[in-house]
């Protein structure tokens, strides 16, 4: 079955709103740092140096989206908005899957492009 972005956008949403609370905590609690280990996803975002704020909804018509059919998730390519620019070079990598059912997403990198 092939998944879609459109079932994740509220975790999506929920996510990016803890990271730009600095919730990191919350974050690896959920398990939704994934590879990233927190204080390398902490730090990248404190070095960037601008303020991270809640995705807009054109957000999701800019992410790049890829199948991975043999692995039943999406990989995501999501940029992320400050308050300060708009549009940052930051973007999320992230992997999003189904367990029994339940939608789930985890961080797989953060950088700047």
């Amino acid at each position: 079955m092939e998944q879609k972005i459109e079932q994740y956008k509220p975790l999506i949403k929920k996510l990016v709103i803890r990271i730009s609370n600095k919730e990191y905590d919350l974050i690896k609690t959920n398990g939704q740092n994934g590879r990233v280990n927190i204080e390398d996803l902490k730090r990248v975002i404190d070095d960037y140096g601008c303020t991270i704020v809640s995705l807009p909804d054109k957000a999701f018509s800019i992410a790049e989206a890829y199948d991975i059919t043999s692995e039943n998730r999406i990989d995501i390519y999501l940029p992320l908005w400050t308050k300060e620019e708009g549009r940052s070079d930051l973007t999320l990598s992230l992997s999003c899957y189904n367990d029994n059912g339940v939608p789930k997403i985890e961080i797989n990198d953060i950088r700047v492009l």
